[in-house]
């Protein structure tokens, strides 16, 4: 937006962007100037053009003594200036309502002018108001954050996947080995040496955790690591 004239006091306006919206706002009334781009951020598409089509031919409104303006550049009643279009000049501009706010509107230059209040109260009729928290949403609890272990169905197979080629080897080191004494990461056979962190053995079943386990019991047996992954393992097969 260029500097320009103030379609009320003809001070000089000042570009700003305020609450989302650019504008060209007067120091010194605090009126606003908003064409057609800044307009189409507070209202949608058809309500604009329905603004710039009824301000057609309509007549204006002095800004002083609110007495209707038709053809004069100033006010038969009070010999105030009327609202003049800072891009081209023309006088007085068309008033129309607009959200229950009357704006000055330019059909030609495609823009709107307001007083400050207008300028407040059309942002606040066009801002959605904050969503009221819903009454009969269950609070959160700790508890919802807690998940606990349910035995898997009989019958399911929690052995660990794992993508083998041809001669089955560590996806790090590439040491050709049995699967049953590899580790298994993300569907790939690693050898115990390189085994990631997390991984499970190759031919073990999934530790399983009972329902009645707590998140920190829990946290004592599970294995974090393929040192400890290979321990639950050989102790899987001694005590089955």
């Amino acid at each position: 937006m260029q500097p320009c004239p103030c379609p009320y006091c003809q001070t000089t306006m000042l570009s700003t962007y305020a609450r989302g919206l650019a504008r060209d706002e007067c120091g010194a009334c605090g009126a606003g100037w908003l064409d057609a781009e800044a307009l189409g951020k507070v209202v949608t598409g058809p309500v604009m053009e329905a603004v710039f089509e009824q301000a057609k031919g309509r007549p204006g409104r002095c800004r002083g003594c609110d007495a209707g303006l038709q053809y004069v550049p100033g006010c038969p009643s009070c010999g105030r200036r009327a609202p003049t279009c800072p891009g081209c000049g023309s006088a007085p501009l068309s008033a129309v309502e607009l959200r229950d706010v009357t704006v000055d509107v330019c059909v030609k230059c495609r823009g709107v002018a307001m007083d400050r209040e207008e300028v407040a109260r059309l942002l606040n009729v066009t801002t959605p108001a904050p969503r009221a928290p819903d009454a009969h949403a269950p609070e959160i609890q700790a508890a919802d954050f807690e998940h606990e272990y349910i035995p898997a169905p009989q019958g399911m197979n929690l052995r660990p996947k794992v993508l083998l080629g041809d001669e089955p080897a560590c996806t790090t080191c590439g040491r050709r080995m049995e699967p049953r004494y590899g580790f298994v990461w993300e569907e790939r056979l690693f050898c115990g040496s390189c085994a990631p962190e997390g991984s499970a053995p190759y031919a073990g079943e999934l530790t399983k955790a009972r329902a009645s386990e707590s998140a920190s019991r829990r946290s004592q047996y599970l294995n974090t690591g393929a040192t400890e992954s290979a321990v639950v393992w050989l102790l899987s097969k001694l005590f089955k």
